[in-house]
């Protein structure tokens, strides 16, 4: 249940966000209620006020142009806010539900437990206090689910102690000449990278706007032909032709610009990235559309 408010969330929205987020005002208040209303319904014990979440999405859209996250992500985004505001109960959510598991995330080192605890209180530090008073969970902004994004900062923390203090070594003998797991810093490259790939896409197949999705999910998700497709719009199968073309490339550009901002990387890098980008475009699109 929401909790009172004094004003609607949208006039909140629009005052600390600006022109940001969906024209339609009564669209825009809709997202917001149903983010928060996934939230408080899958936190029920950590009292988040709707003014206190709603200006945190707000701060986050001054800085990511990607617009309202999907309702889903409404529960990982209602209490890393609750985390940064130092709501009663939610610390104590978190460590329960994502610190807890920071074991598991670290297995393919082989740590030992002590090296597992040392691990945690960093990232406890680094995630409620941070820098100068500035927690890194208030970063958190839904683009990426939370889990995934806790288990990134807990191997680049492990990565760095052990860079700090040498190999941490194995309490079990027998894996001392056990064969090495892989390369963990490449593994958490890759993750970062496939993460970024799948937020970028759906990224932009979300901004597309209602009749190139739809074109597109005939098209591609469908199985439609161009000719079946102009058949339906009552047009030349080459108009067809050149609105399926424009779509994508729209969409290829969209997500190349997503892709560059979540990665923080040259022109350069990007350019090494296209081929990936196209590729998994073309594998991920169908599945992508159908759920759009």
């Amino acid at each position: 249940m929401a909790l009172p408010r004094d004003l609607p969330l949208a006039r909140i929205y629009r005052g600390a966000a600006g022109p940001e987020g969906p024209d339609d005002e009564v669209a825009l208040e809709a997202a917001l209620q149903q983010l928060f209303d996934e939230g408080a319904r899958a936190w029920p014990g950590v009292a988040l006020a709707a003014s206190a979440f709603v200006a945190d999405l707000a701060r986050q859209a001054r800085r990511n142009t990607a617009g309202l996250p999907p309702p889903d992500r409404g529960p990982d985004l209602y209490l890393a806010c609750a985390c940064a505001a130092r709501v009663p109960g939610a610390l104590e959510a978190f460590d329960k539900a994502h610190v807890a598991r920071i074991d598991v995330y670290l297995a393919r080192l082989r740590p030992t437990p002590e090296f597992v605890d040392e691990v945690r209180q960093e990232v406890r530090g680094k995630l409620y206090v941070g820098r100068e008073g500035a927690p890194w969970i208030a970063e958190y902004d839904g683009r990426g689910a939370l889990a995934s994004w806790v288990r990134v900062v807990a191997m680049r923390t492990a990565i760095d102690l052990r860079r700090q203090g040498g190999p941490e070594p194995s309490s079990d003998p027998r894996a001392q000449h056990a064969p090495s797991p892989g390369d963990p810093e490449r593994d958490l490259e890759r993750e970062r990278y496939q993460l970024a790939f799948r937020e970028a896409l759906r990224g932009a197949v979300l901004a597309l706007g209602p009749e190139q999705r739809r074109i597109l999910r005939r098209h591609f998700a469908d199985g439609a032909t161009l000719e079946a497709l102009a058949e339906e719009l009552g047009v030349h199968r080459a108009t067809v032709a050149r609105h399926v073309a424009a779509a994508r490339l729209a969409l290829r550009r969209d997500a190349r610009r997503r892709l560059r901002a979540a990665l923080g990387c040259p022109e350069s890098e990007l350019e090494s990235l296209a081929t990936a980008l196209r590729s998994q475009l073309d594998l991920s699109l169908p599945t992508l559309l159908r759920t759009a």
